[in-house]
């Protein structure tokens, strides 16, 4: 299997890459991995413009022609994604961030159901729950199953025993975890909760009515039952049609000056 690591460090040997060989070789005694290291510091990635194309009108109208598509090219031809990043200040690092930031369409039109992806973090003092959740959020926006957060203690000086012995749990822990999931046998298609189903609806919903400014959403769901082939129970169905209708009668009655203070 083809795990494809995408680090947003701008260092390349730093805590960050280290931690991310470790669970390489974690993953490495459980089966057959191949892992591709990316680094983003390396990418001819340039810096998002906010023009707003790839949202309203499609990707193919994003104005920089760089390595974005050699990039998601990758992501596409492997089976899992590892994402990585120091904390910087509370967050992911600005090469992350750019990066995510070009793939801004994939929270309105994910490409990555059915795959599987581990976030993984290192910090020498706090901002571990800040990033891997930003991380997690991110990944899950894109269509992937987030099946760990990964977040390690790496202080500048030595780590203490029981540190070292913390943070090698933590790695092996994840790595079992994403082992599990991408041998996970599918039985037919994959099955959908309420809550996909309902994120699913209202981006199908309200892209039918703003199709004159955001043809791209529209073309993308037109005609769907979900992202991708899938099995949705009758009563998934049934609640979610109820609950679009009052989420969106109650939109539609609150007009200017009925907001209630």
């Amino acid at each position: 299997m083809k795990i494809l690591v995408i680090i947003g460090s701008p260092k390349k040997r730093g805590n960050s890459y280290q931690a991310a060989k470790k669970l390489e070789n974690e993953m490495k005694k459980k089966g057959d991995y191949e892992f591709e290291y990316l680094f983003l510091k390396d990418a001819n990635l340039e810096a998002c413009k906010g023009c707003f194309n790839c949202i309203t009108r499609g990707i193919k109208f994003c104005p920089l022609k760089d390595d974005r598509k050699t990039i998601q090219d990758k992501m596409e031809e492997a089976d899992g994604l590892v994402m990585v990043s120091p904390v910087y200040v509370i967050n992911i690092t600005a090469l992350l961030k750019n990066f995510i930031d070009r793939l801004a369409y994939l929270c309105h039109r994910p490409a990555y159901h059915g795959k599987k992806a581990l976030v993984l973090s290192t910090t020498g003092g706090i901002g571990l729950k800040e990033t891997l959740n930003y991380m997690e959020m991110t990944a899950e926006a894109w269509g992937y199953e987030v099946t760990d957060k990964c977040g390690l203690i790496t202080a500048p000086w030595p780590p203490t025993p029981g540190l070292k012995k913390k943070n090698t749990k933590k790695l092996e822990k994840s790595a079992d975890k994403f082992d599990k999931s991408l041998h996970k046998e599918k039985s037919g298609k994959m099955k959908v909760g309420f809550k996909d189903y309902m994120n699913f609806r209202i981006f199908q919903t309200v892209s039918e009515n703003v199709k004159e400014y955001m043809p791209a959403d529209h073309r993308f769901y037109q005609k769907k039952e979900y992202y991708v082939p899938a099995r949705i129970g009758i009563l998934t169905k049934i609640l979610t049609g109820i609950m679009l209708k009052v989420a969106f009668f109650m939109m539609r009655d609150m007009g200017p000056g009925d907001e209630k203070t």
